[in-house]
């Protein structure tokens, strides 16, 4: 990565606060009362331990953007964080663990700002983590895309739809049932009965709007 490029990602972040893009509303679910046709959307979620790294393009909705290696570590309710340039300099490192209040390791400025934080680590848990959910309800949407529909305790509704291609998408809705997050994973390969996706791509459609292009470079099962 150039000199240039870290004050760069400084100025995509103050942006972004000024961004924003068109939202949608929840879709309406048709409910699957027959058990037995309800698809198992939790497995496209890795279990147990884990080590993901991926170059990440961040960009504006200008098309403005830079360059990161992400490195995300799962152990069951354990999840640990990892930014850094292209030369190896940590930007950020936090862990996550379920239940406790997120423990940031390091945070270069301006990832220092708690917002920040917060928002990168609901980005990574929507990537890697089965939603909390105190319901679940199974169905198709008006166009019959199959979906898992998961409402947690604090209003937030996360869709999950298995892809015809053996990949899935994931959109997450406000408590007011307005579109926030979605994200989309493509070229997917099985690893141990996980679909593991060669690209994601998430976009966050709030007032701080953001692309993440996300291409794997590694993905180790530490289970075995």
């Amino acid at each position: 990565m150039k000199p240039s490029a870290l004050p760069l990602l400084l100025l995509l972040l103050c942006l972004a606060a000024c961004t924003t893009q068109s939202r949608m509303s929840l879709p309406e679910l048709t409910v699957i009362q027959d058990e037995t046709s309800r698809g198992d959307c939790t497995v496209i979620f890795p279990q147990g331990r884990w080590q993901f790294t991926h170059a990440i393009d961040f960009s504006l909705a200008d098309g403005s953007g830079t360059i990161v290696i992400g490195v995300t570590s799962l152990d069951g309710d354990e999840l640990a964080c990892v930014l850094m340039t292209i030369e190896g300099f940590t930007l950020f490192e936090a862990i996550y663990r379920e239940g406790e209040v997120l423990e940031v390791r390091r945070a270069a400025a301006p990832f220092d700002k708690p917002a920040f934080a917060e928002g990168l680590m609901h980005d990574v848990l929507m990537i890697f983590q089965t939603p909390a959910a105190e319901k679940v309800r199974y169905g198709h949407l008006a166009d019959n895309t199959p979906v898992c529909r998961f409402t947690g305790d604090d209003g937030w509704i996360t869709d999950i739809m298995l892809t015809a291609d053996g990949c899935w998408q994931i959109n997450a809705f406000t408590p007011e049932l307005t579109k926030d997050r979605s994200l989309v994973g493509r070229s997917c390969r099985s690893m141990d009965d996980t679909p593991i996706p060669a690209y994601l791509e998430l976009q966050n459609l709030g007032r701080a709007g953001y692309t993440l292009k996300m291409r794997l470079i590694s993905a180790e099962n530490l289970n075995r």
